[in-house]
């Protein structure tokens, strides 16, 4: 069975093995080769019937190839040795093809990582035991949190998943390394009836690495909340508002910072932290590190897509822009020494607060906060990578007197990056561990709101 191949993969690594040799035999100068195994599976309810099964397996191999000053990508789920090595020699061959580009390299020796580590807890067999009986079960749980629990419901789904994900990657500077993950995770979605032909709707999930963290009981009670919360929305005045972004859609306004800092917006002169690196940008409080071996988090790892060591870093420190996160192939643009592909686990710091503003729960931020609109999403809109402009529609709930008063509609947020990151007040102490980015709730002293 495919689980069993994922875990007992030696057949599997060789053959990657096998397609460096071949690669490098056949003209490539260098090589990289990557080695993707996984499985997935879902069991999805809608009104009352199990509406939907998934399950899928897949294994592949993905060539990176650097001939005569060319680099071509390849892939393939074909792997017969035969097959593969006439698969390599014809990308080779194509890659030849290509136009010069002397800056596609392998990275530098010096930064690749090395050695063993502890293991990061990312992996539970449990995931191969789980019997269909189970996860049909937990599925069904979840919806049953919804059904009948107001008259307003109009539908409702819910969806139990869960992966197994392996990669082995090695390349000709003889880098080798390896990761190995499961995730279990429950959603639930439902809709109910408004005023006149209005339809609001809202979700919630949760996930976890470890099957024993994995605690899918209220996921739907949520869902049915949020989307009940949104009743009777009312315009609200254009103006100033201090404004909480929830935290399940605060990572939305840290992405333009993370982007801004990735080399190829560097190099292309395409961000608005371009020529920032060391200066104070942003409040003395805020503090943005990256903390890349945490274990038990979906984002934590020992190396990059290149096979680079990932190590705690700072990213923002009391404002300063402390880091860009350069690639390779960015770094031989520019001239410089490439760090990491992006961050790992990014997380805020509270250091620098006062101590009546660390570690404060969502309810303590709306108190303080006092008056002012609590965002918790956003629907559509865009941010200017160059100049960071931005401008997003939102949705969310009126702060009165530091108490939630009734939702908002027909709602935009405009302004710039970081000027709206400089009337950051606090962060909360409730970032979801089931996500990558560790990102709380967030407050701001004045965002610019347009409504009536």
């Amino acid at each position: 069975m495919m689980e069993n191949n994922i875990l007992n993969n030696r057949q599997e690594k060789e053959l990657a093995k096998e397609a460096l040799e071949i690669s490098l035999k056949n003209g490539a100068e260098h090589a990289r080769v990557t080695l993707n195994m996984g499985m997935q599976n879902a069991f999805a309810v809608l009104d009352g019937k199990l509406d939907r099964l998934h399950m899928a397996n897949d294994r592949s191999l993905y060539i990176q190839l650097y001939s005569k000053g060319r680099y071509g990508v390849f892939s393939t789920n074909r792997m017969e040795r035969d097959e593969l090595e006439y698969f390599i020699k014809q990308s080779i061959a194509a890659t030849t093809l290509l136009a010069e580009d002397k800056c596609r390299t392998l990275p530098e020796k010096s930064l690749y990582f090395k050695g063993e580590c502890e293991d990061l807890g990312q992996f539970d067999p449990t995931v191969l035991t789980l019997s269909p009986d189970t996860k049909k079960e937990i599925a069904f749980n979840a919806y049953n949190e919804i059904e009948g629990k107001s008259k307003l419901i109009i539908s409702a789904n819910t969806e139990y998943g869960d992966y197994l994900d392996y990669q082995y990657m090695i390349d000709s500077q003889s880098f080798e390394g390896e990761s190995l993950q499961s995730g279990f995770t429950i959603s639930a979605e439902c809709s109910v009836k408004g005023r006149s032909d209005a339809r609001p709707e809202a979700w919630w999930y949760d996930s976890t690495m470890q099957f024993s963290d994995f605690h899918p009981q209220g996921c739907g009670t949520v869902a049915l909340e949020r989307a009940l919360a949104k009743l009777s929305p009312k315009k609200v005045k254009s103006g100033r508002y201090r404004m909480i972004v929830e935290n399940s859609c605060a990572s939305r306004l840290l992405s333009p910072i993370i982007s801004a800092l990735n080399g190829d917006s560097i190099q292309q002169n395409n961000s608005f932290l371009l020529n920032k690196l060391g200066q104070k940008v942003f409040p003395e409080h805020l503090n943005l590190i990256d903390t890349p071996h945490l274990k038990g988090m979906s984002g934590s790892r020992y190396f990059d897509a290149e096979g680079i060591a990932t190590k705690n870093m700072s990213i923002i420190e009391s404002g300063v822009v402390n880091t860009y996160f350069i690639n390779t192939y960015y770094a031989n643009k520019m001239g410089v020494r490439a760090t990491v592909e992006g961050p790992s686990v990014p997380s805020f710091s509270t250091e620098g607060y006062e101590a009546g503003y660390r570690n404060l729960t969502l309810a303590e931020m709306i108190k303080i906060v006092g008056d002012g609109i609590f965002v918790t999403g956003f629907n559509g809109g865009n941010c200017n990578g160059t100049t960071g402009d931005f401008s997003y529609g939102i949705e969310g709930l009126l702060i009165k007197n530091g108490e939630i008063t009734h939702p908002i509609r027909e709602m935009n947020i405009t302004g710039n990056m970081i000027s709206l990151w400089n009337t950051l007040l606090f962060t909360g102490n409730d970032a979801r561990r089931c996500t990558r980015w560790q990102v709380p709730s967030l407050a701001f002293e004045c965002a610019d709101f347009t409504g009536l």
